[in-house]
């Protein structure tokens, strides 16, 4: 076997959502000049993504070379089988003698792990499900997976007069109301619950904010500083400090922004991001390397889904506040990027953007005449059209920083489609007898309130996964294997009751897709939808609504949790070679190859291009 090769430099360039239609539309106006040139000279196809085509599920792929069966991860939301608990997929927070700490629950090998073994250099930045880090021969910076400082996914709060009611389980904003007689307001910053004793408090800052209804603006004064706002304007970065026991101290950063002063105080606070000076979880290898970046850059998103897209669903920021946001965001990482090239001399260099994802799930409904919230002469139609285009600068950038030896690849984890109607998959279910709500019951709430388990044959959470109760199918005579071919026969013949269009394009037995360790964790079904069409967000999280479809109403308007077939990914190659039908789970074996390292014979992907390509 030939030594490993060290030198080499491969540049990968993870852009998450890139739509082939989109690209290939772009391309053809001249509105995506670098990818264009990409394409002429080098080499451009669409690439299979993963069953289901989720962003936790394909990236995961791609690191490892596996499918969902090997590695472990089938959808951001899962279950205890036992007791139909769900949590997320991405990491677990645990407490440890007295310590947190962060443990991944993705299996299987990465080519950086690999690579690193071998003493190639890997720079990995902001690859999902990545948190905690790896340690590799090189550095390494968590993506998707990095919890806020309260230890969740994103939780951000709104600062109010005007009364709201609850909204939808998946919010992640708290809503404080205030007083609305004085312009003289004291409130709080809530911070991560601390332990005291035996028990845990919920840490705070105090918080003043005074009103100036004529100027428009707020001051806000909160430990020992004072800024002033505007409406209609974000803050800067803010440090915040949680007394968090006897000496100890979890410091974090956040952004404020003034929707309005008067006559409602409408005040959003981003989620408490970790200082990356000093987190209080590693988020980066070496553990420095965060504070590094910090003194390079000054303070930037350390939350592994930074944009705030709940925030927009719910009105506490509008789209001229979310796009600024998305555009602080994307100039972050534009630096980081600019640094990570800078320093880089051999070995891989891979880099994520999420921005296209984030702005299409949100924006969509602008650019489809269909969607239940199209404007039709809205500011904001040609919004994706220019994400495209400023991703496309950043790629001309990246390559005008390489040299002629550098292998660049430039790949997305799947496409992107509209998101006109939601789909609640157990109100099926429970319409056709395979699951059953206590007596009395006629809806669910999330988390399977009110379902009888005895009962129950079938059930689905996430987003289009249908699992069996195996239990109570055979104790009503049932064979496990009956059911699913049952359950996925007549699933196929569900129609829009108001349109009658198919809802659903194909339904895959876990068996023909999946193979590995952990199929027995994998759901019996799963259904590939329709374009137009999705699992509802009470599906999700185990609820049973009253109908079986439904407009989707919300500004999330586009997505990708359809059929996988329907929402293929791109890559562009710097060189000219034969992809012949690549997958995702291609790359990881590719790369091992491009540095002469033979891939393990678990990862069952082709190689695409060899060292000598």
């Amino acid at each position: 076997m030939h030594k490993p090769v060290t030198a080499k430099k491969v540049v990968i360039l993870g852009i998450d959502a890139m739509d082939p239609g989109i690209t290939e539309e772009l391309i053809r106006q001249g509105k995506l000049p670098n990818l264009s040139r990409l394409k002429e000279t080098g080499t451009y196809s669409r690439i299979k993504t993963t069953i289901p085509a989720e962003s936790v599920v394909a990236w995961t792929s791609f690191a490892t070379g596996l499918n969902p069966g090997g590695h472990g991860i089938f959808d951001f939301v899962m279950q205890d089988a036992d007791s139909h608990s769900l949590y997320l997929s991405l990491s677990e927070v645990i407490y440890d003698g007295g310590k947190t700490k962060a443990r991944i629950r993705r299996k299987g090998d990465t080519f950086w792990r690999i690579l690193s073994r071998h003493n190639v250099p890997c720079s990995i930045y902001f690859c999902p499900n990545t948190f905690p880090p790896d340690k590799v021969y090189g550095q390494m910076f968590s993506g998707m997976g990095v919890p806020d400082i309260a230890g969740l996914q994103g939780e951000s709060s709104f600062y109010t007069t005007k009364p709201e009611n609850a909204t939808d389980a998946f919010r992640k904003e708290r809503v404080i109301f205030v007083e609305s007689g004085d312009d003289l307001i004291k409130t709080r910053i809530f911070g991560p619950r601390v332990k005291t004793g035996s028990s845990t408090v919920q840490s705070e800052i105090p918080l003043k904010i005074i009103r100036n209804r004529g100027e428009k603006i707020v001051s806000l004064e909160f430990q020992g500083k004072k800024i002033i706002l505007r409406e209609g304007s974000w803050s800067g970065w803010q440090e915040l400090s949680f007394n968090a026991g006897l000496f100890k101290k979890i410091n974090g950063i956040a952004r404020f922004y003034l929707k309005s002063v008067f006559p409602e105080l409408q005040l959003y606070l981003s989620p408490i991001n970790f200082d990356p000076r000093r987190p209080p979880l590693v988020i980066s290898y070496p553990p420095g390397y965060s504070r590094k970046l910090a003194e390079e850059i000054s303070f930037y998103h350390t939350l592994g889904m930074p944009h705030d897209t709940q925030a927009l669903n719910e009105g506490w920021l509008d789209e001229k506040a979310f796009l600024e946001q998305a555009d602080t965001i994307l100039d972050e990482r534009r630096q980081i990027l600019q640094l990570a090239l800078h320093n880089f001399k051999g070995g891989i260099l891979f880099f994520y953007f999420d921005t296209l994802d984030a702005i299409q799930h949100m924006f969509w409904r602008y650019s489809d005449s269909q969607s239940p919230g199209y404007e039709e002469d809205s500011a904001y139609n040609g919004t994706i059209s220019l994400y495209y285009e400023k991703i496309d600068t950043i790629i001309g950038e990246v390559l005008k920083n390489l040299d002629a030896n550098t292998i660049l690849i430039v790949l997305s984890d799947h496409g992107f489609n509209a998101f006109r109607r939601s789909v609640h998959l157990n109100r099926w279910l429970m319409d056709n007898g395979y699951l059953y709500l206590q007596a009395g019951a006629t809806e669910g709430k999330e988390f399977f309130e009110g379902v009888d388990w005895r009962r129950t044959k079938a059930y689905a959470l996430g987003f289009g996964g249908i699992y069996l109760n195996k239990a109570a199918a055979e104790y009503n005579g049932t064979t496990a294997k009956i059911l699913q071919k049952e359950i996925m026969a007549k699933i196929r013949q569900l129609r829009d009751p108001q349109t009658d269009r198919p809802v659903v394009n194909s339904v895959y037995a876990r068996e023909d897709v999946f193979s590995g360790p952990y199929m027995d964790i994998a759901p019996d079904v799963f259904v590939g939808f329709n374009t137009g069409y999705r699992a509802s967000w009470q599906t999700a999280l185990g609820g049973v609504p009253h109908t079986v479809v439904e407009d989707n109403q919300k500004k999330w308007s586009g997505d990708h949790l359809i059929d996988p077939v329907l929402v293929p990914g791109v890559v562009f190659v710097n060189a000219k070679t034969d992809l012949k039908d690549p997958s995702l789970i291609d790359i990881a074996p590719t790369v091992l190859r491009l540095f002469n390292v033979i891939p393990p014979e678990e990862m069952k992907g082709k190689v695409l291009l060899k060292d000598n390509d």
